[in-house]
């Protein structure tokens, strides 16, 4: 069965859950006494302290966003050392069947620029096996087995990248999606320890029982409205 797209149950962000998390542990370890009878203690308490220390220290997504782009853009920069390296092919191809001959076409690099990843590794094979059988021919152009080493070269060496590049792409995923899961399981406690807190008070302290409340607004804090004139 497909696993359900994991939703944030907070609205604020990361390190606002972090900041809220330790604030209203300090209140608790105050409130110590009052939270016994109600089986909470300084041990599930400092549970509590641990999973948010865990959390603020894990990879944050800008990193792992990060590290795709860095990927991307070698890949990127290899393609186009690939692309290169068959255009210096296909130009003496032309120069000896001309551009528009059937011979010319064979080599599949009509749209070279505007091909796909896939597409483009499986053009530069392509180029290799055409070229390779037309050596003989193309030796009067310059072109050298050489050349066509260097295309395999570069298309194992961005195949490599592309490969990089998906796992990347996962693993940012994966770890997002862990993120979440965290930060809603610490959300989630602070929402049941809070709520004890402010059952607590509720009739006999007021300052002690808004210690106790979490907004989940974008910032965290109550939000006010403004009044309609």
């Amino acid at each position: 069965m497909k696993k359900h797209e994991v939703v944030r149950l907070y609205n604020f962000s990361d390190a606002k859950l972090i900041e809220i998390g330790n604030e209203k542990i300090a209140f608790m370890r105050r409130d110590l006494d009052a939270f016994a009878s109600f089986g909470l203690d300084d041990t599930k308490f400092t549970e509590l302290e641990t999973k948010i220390t865990y959390f603020s220290n894990l990879v944050t997504d800008i990193e792992t966003s990060n590290e795709q782009v860095q990927i991307t853009e070698q890949k990127d920069a290899k393609a186009e050392e690939l692309r290169v390296a068959i255009r210096n092919v296909m130009t003496r191809v032309a120069q000896k069947y001309g551009n528009t001959s059937a011979r010319y076409a064979n080599y599949g690099t009509a749209t070279l620029s505007k091909q796909s990843d896939s597409d483009l590794i499986i053009t530069a094979k392509r180029v290799v096996r055409v070229g390779t059988a037309n050596l003989g021919d193309l030796v009067t152009e310059g072109l050298a087995s050489t050349h066509l080493d260097t295309i395999t070269t570069l298309t194992d060496e961005f195949g490599n990248l592309l490969i990089s590049q998906k796992l990347k792409i996962g693993e940012r995923d994966i770890k997002q999606e862990d993120r979440v899961e965290d930060g809603n399981a610490i959300y989630s406690l602070l929402v049941k320890y809070t709520q004890t807190g402010q059952d607590i008070w509720e009739t006999s302290d007021v300052a002690k029982y808004n210690d106790y409340i979490i907004y989940n607004t974008p910032s965290g804090e109550e939000v006010f409205e403004t009044p309609i004139v």
